[in-house]
């Protein structure tokens, strides 16, 4: 089992000699081959703010500090409707609660009147179970609530939120998959996860027209190494990485939806969306989210998908 790391236990005057200089592979102010400007580090540091410039680190372990873009989806209502599926294990759940009661509360002057979501989120169950068909249920129980509850089609599904997150991260030994870029890592298990997952969304809906996925937010308040970083952070890289591979698949956009994944607050750094965690954000676990935990990821979602004309009132 590996030890704890400075990537666990933040040690913030390391992190700072990281970005000046301690886990510099090479100074590049204007790099040849399109990267952000900066060091190449082997602490996390927000995906989403790579690009800020020389005083931000410019490469995570050769991996770029750049979130891909893969521009805004066409999405249109079916019969003035587009419905929103939320995805994923508890923590999507529970996030995708707060955001569904934000929108029908404090923004929602903001959003359009033709978008409904419906929480499809399910405690214990990440993507190794969506993707595989012994649990063709958790697609099933979606489709069944969005009838009988909601009195909706199927074809009015146009939208997936994927909180997407790997449960196994460990071996049957216990031990922790290893980190990037390590074979058989849990980067590497993540990816093909999300390529699985991608050839099951028509099947179930096949008029979606966009998939917005996010990664997990911060694991390093975690004692279990199987939740801890910098694995959390590095199924971030995983996803943009696949994103940048798979702008579109059976026709369907994909692209990033909220980055999630964000330092905590002592050590003075935020991601992109102005956010950091604190440990009263999660649970005793360190990896479910409470209440405040939940509300942060609302807010970041809802900032993310305010910038797509499907979802933003006119």
């Amino acid at each position: 089992m590996r030890s704890q790391s400075c990537a666990t236990r933040w040690c913030v005057p390391v992190f700072v000699a990281c970005a000046l200089s301690a886990c510099d592979s090479g100074l590049n102010p204007n790099p040849s081959d399109g990267s952000p400007p900066g060091l190449d580090v082997i602490e996390p540091f927000p995906i989403d703010r790579g690009d800020d410039g020389i005083q931000t680190p410019g490469k995570y372990k050769g991996l770029w500090l750049r979130l891909v873009d893969n521009g805004s989806p066409v999405v249109t209502p079916v019969d003035g409707r587009i419905v929103v599926i939320c995805v994923g294990m508890s923590n999507a759940r529970s996030e995708c609660g707060d955001f569904t009661a934000r929108i029908n509360s404090h923004w929602i002057f903001d959003v359009s009147f033709q978008v409904l979501v419906l929480n499809c989120g399910r405690v214990g169950h990440a993507i190794e179970h969506w993707i595989d068909p012994e649990y063709d249920f958790l697609w099933e129980e979606c489709l069944l609530g969005l009838r009988l509850l909601h009195g909706l089609r199927p074809d009015q599904v146009r939208v997936i939120y994927h909180k997407a997150a790997n449960e196994f991260t460990t071996r049957e030994d216990g031990t922790v998959l290893p980190e990037y870029p390590s074979a058989g890592s849990d980067y590497d298990a993540f990816y093909n996860n999300l390529t699985a997952f991608s050839r099951r969304v028509p099947s179930f809906f096949s008029n979606v027209q966009a998939v917005y996925t996010s990664s997990r937010s911060y694991g390093g308040f975690s004692s279990d190494p199987g939740h801890a970083e910098p694995l959390s952070y590095e199924e971030g890289h995983a996803l943009n990485a696949w994103l940048a591979d798979n702008p579109a698949r059976d026709g369907i956009w994909y692209g990033w939806g909220a980055y999630l994944w964000a330092p905590p607050c002592p050590t003075g750094e935020i991601n992109g969306g102005g956010v950091c965690y604190q440990r009263k954000d999660y649970e005793d676990d360190g990896v479910g989210v409470t209440g405040t935990g939940a509300g942060k990821v609302a807010f970041l979602m809802h900032f993310r998908l305010m910038r797509e004309d499907w979802y933003r009132r006119r």
